[in-house]
């Protein structure tokens, strides 16, 4: 039977390897951590490059006369920008269906499917900004189907997608950190 000695370096080395990868992850997560001035710890923002992120918007509820993800939205690239993160390293997908569809058409169409927030589109100047900020707002098409509304009846900026649940899918699929609105 051979026996072998390990050196005095290849024991930390061993060690760092045989910590489980919850533990590792876990280490991971908390890099960075600072105290707050109330003595709380407070955690960085880690990732500040290359962040892909989705929104599946499923309903039109608003916050501050928007519609909540639309709100949600320009509230996360606002933080982001505050830590130094520039929209450029921001891919955001908002990806609406179902009465979500209300957030994003016209007066008229508003007008027939009594949307919230009244005929006139509340989130006119929101979508403007996000859109301007790189963010891809997309709706169903088979939700605009269900719901009687055509390209025509939507607002300035919006893309469309065959189903919000494949779109979803393969965002997922590319990597994109999933957010789910209810």
């Amino acid at each position: 039977m051979k026996m072998y000695k390990l050196s005095l370096f290849a024991v930390p080395l061993l060690s760092l390897l045989m910590i489980p990868r919850s533990q590792a992850a876990e280490n991971e997560a908390m890099k960075g951590i600072e105290k707050h001035p109330s003595g709380h710890d407070r955690i960085p923002i880690q990732v500040t490059k290359d962040l892909k992120i989705a929104y599946q918007v499923s309903d039109d509820k608003l916050k501050d006369c928007v519609n909540r993800a639309l709100f949600y939205a320009k509230k996360l690239l606002d933080v982001y920008n505050r830590e130094g993160v520039p929209d450029s390293e921001i891919d955001l997908h908002l990806v609406f269906h179902g009465s979500g569809t209300d957030a994003l058409v016209d007066e008229k169409t508003r007008r027939r499917l009594e949307a919230k927030g009244g005929e006139k589109n509340p989130n006119l100047e929101i979508i403007e900004e996000l859109t301007s900020r790189g963010v891809s707002i997309e709706l169903c098409e088979s939700s605009m189907e269900q719901r009687d509304v055509v390209s025509d009846d939507l607002v300035t900026g919006i893309a469309t997608v065959r189903g919000a649940f494949p779109r979803l899918i393969s965002l997922q699929h590319l990597g994109y950190a999933y957010i789910k609105f209810e």
